[in-house]
């Protein structure tokens, strides 16, 4: 793939989508920690309830829904925390593979598809979109958005580079 920033290796844009997705897994990481250490946080609104509802809004949603039934169903934010740093490491391992040089092409298209899944479900009426606030639902949906166009971009750039 040509397209990509050129960062040490080259990176692409499916490798930037992914690398979005596991920044955003870190986020809520970083207040799950802080509040650990002072409850009091969790009656406060301050910049980690923020990195927290921004990193939540960023995941793609079958995760965010999954986590968020994980916690109901066990009450403890360290099973919430692993969990989230467990699958943000398992989506980089997983990654590579992917959309590495034999199955670049199609790990790219099966890629763009779940991100493009995953918009269309942000833009249905339902209430958990909202969860965070508008605000957060309209990064969430730019950031998801820009992962989709940069995994676009690395496909047409393969096709130009065959053509």
């Amino acid at each position: 793939m040509k397209f990509g920033v050129g960062i040490r290796k080259k990176l692409t844009g499916a490798d930037l989508a992914v690398r979005v997705v596991q920044i955003a897994s870190l986020l809520p990481v970083l207040y799950c920690l802080a509040a650990s250490g002072y409850r009091g946080l969790f009656a406060q609104r301050g910049v980690f309830a923020v990195l927290f509802d921004l990193g939540m809004s960023v995941l793609p949603r079958w995760e965010a829904l999954g986590l968020s039934a994980l916690y109901r169903l066990t009450s403890s934010e360290m099973v919430f925390t692993f969990t989230m740093l467990g699958l943000a490491l398992a989506w980089g391992l997983l990654s590579r593979p992917l959309l590495g040089e034999r199955r670049g092409v199609a790990g790219r298209k099966l890629l763009a598809g779940l991100i493009a899944a995953d918009l269309v479900l942000r833009l249905l009426p339902l209430r958990y979109n909202l969860a965070f606030g508008s605000a957060m639902a309209v990064v969430g949906f730019a950031a998801r958005l820009i992962c989709l166009v940069l995994v676009v971009l690395d496909l047409l750039a393969h096709r130009r580079q065959r053509a």
